[in-house]
């Protein structure tokens, strides 16, 4: 794994975050964008290259040790699927955080979540606790107000998951792994 960039003389608590996720493939970056433009004034707005869909998430205080990395990229590699298809047809605010979110429920997509769950609680790790996946794409942050309104279906299809370090706070994403979906 890289060396992480020092922070330094900052005494603020940086948080590291493994995440795997589906992202959107380039072709449909543009709609989600178009989507995003469409909410307003918000403390910050995800950018293109940062949206993602998480799947699994693990929050740690300080930078990941290669075995949990390691023993993560494990447990994917065994995680065989299709491609998923992709809809997401709904704006969600809640003052807090914006997503598109699917308007109906995606059960393939719900059963490869769980395998992949699975295969990491095989390998003795463990999600966040109360993560449950609730599937949606965030585009920003710190709205004013809530929303739920639907919107023209964003459609991709996902041929990959990645594994995602974060540093939250800090807008760094690295990207440690990436497997393909079949079919």
């Amino acid at each position: 794994m890289a060396v992480l960039r020092p922070l330094g003389d900052s005494d603020e608590v940086v948080l590291h975050r493994l995440f795997f996720a589906l992202m959107p493939c380039a072709d449909v970056i543009p709609e989600i964008a178009a989507v995003r433009g469409q909410i307003g004034i918000a403390k910050s707005h995800v950018l293109d290259h940062r949206l993602h869909m998480t799947l699994w998430s693990l929050d740690l205080p300080m930078t990941p040790p290669p075995g949990i990395v390691a023993d993560l990229c494990a447990a994917a590699a065994k995680v065989e699927g299709p491609a998923l298809r992709l809809v997401l047809q709904e704006l969600v605010g809640n003052g807090h955080v914006t997503c598109l979110k699917p308007g109906e429920p995606m059960p393939v997509l719900k059963a490869f979540q769980q395998k992949l769950q699975l295969a990491v609680a095989d390998a003795g790790i463990w999600p966040n606790r109360g993560f449950r996946f609730d599937p949606h794409l965030t585009l920003a942050y710190g709205q004013d107000g809530g929303m739920r309104r639907p919107v023209w279906p964003v459609s991709w299809r996902a041929d990959a998951f990645v594994l995602i370090h974060s540093l939250v706070g800090l807008t760094e994403h690295v990207e440690l792994g990436r497997w393909a979906l079949r079919g």
